[in-house]
């Protein structure tokens, strides 16, 4: 769901990014946009059309900042609400002489992130790189050939984006679920602690830093540090 000009007129400081607001069952992004305009995105049940903007009135509203309510509900009378699928696609690599899959096109992954543009801009780095060393594009056959390794080039920052916001979406879809609940505060805390606990996180996200080692790092270190939440205090006979 999108709902434009949510923020319009509001006194605060322009911002450039986005933020979550949790509730333990639901996540919303708010996308701030030129002049200050913001995009709100919420992920809503199959419902029909007719009973989408009572849902987005009664379930989505309260749990937007008290500063923006007015302003989403307003949007919402306006009409101007788009929706779109979640889908995931894996990228599945067939090859064809004069021509070549990418973007969305080629390998979709959840959009809570935000990734298809970065993988997108990514793949475009790989394929201009293998293309400078060519001086002749006309073989077609030939090129096709060459470029098989064009997927092999792309996974190191197409799987990295693609399994954060598989992750993500795991960790912060709605569920009633008391370990993913855990999960969701862990990570809201792991990211609140700052420097390379929100930094590195964020690199991902953001494409900078694609190594799948960093990954699987933040990965096990979020995890470690929710375990750690639950076993604070830590028993002692003293205690006891």
């Amino acid at each position: 769901m999108a709902g434009r000009n949510c923020v319009e007129d509001i006194d605060a400081q322009r911002v450039f990014g986005y933020a979550l607001f949790k509730d333990g069952k639901n996540t919303r992004l708010s996308y701030p946009l030129e002049k200050f305009h913001a995009d709100v995105a919420a992920e809503v049940p199959s419902i029909a059309n007719g009973d989408l903007s009572k849902y987005l009135k009664t379930v989505v509203a309260p749990q937007v900042p008290v500063e923006m309510q007015e302003a989403f509900v307003a949007t919402i009378d306006k009409g101007n609400i788009r929706t779109m699928p979640n889908r995931s696609m894996p990228a599945a690599p067939h090859p064809t002489p004069g021509a070549l899959l990418m973007g969305d096109a080629f390998n979709m992954r959840h959009p809570l992130t935000g990734g298809g543009m970065t993988v997108a801009l990514s793949d475009i780095v790989v394929l201009r790189n293998l293309l400078m060393p060519l001086h002749d594009l006309h073989d077609s056959y030939t090129l096709c050939k060459y470029l098989e390794s064009f997927n092999t080039l792309r996974k190191p920052v197409a799987s990295t984006i693609n399994t954060l916001a598989g992750a993500l979406y795991m960790v912060f879809c709605a569920s009633s679920d008391q370990a993913r609940q855990e999960m969701r505060e862990a990570c809201f805390d792991y990211l609140s602690l700052g420097g390379v606990f929100s930094n590195g996180p964020v690199s991902l996200l953001s494409g900078l830093n694609p190594r799948p080692l960093s990954l699987v790092v933040h990965f096990f270190a979020v995890a470690i540090y929710g375990v750690g939440r639950l076993l604070l205090p830590f028993p002692s006979p003293k205690r006891m």
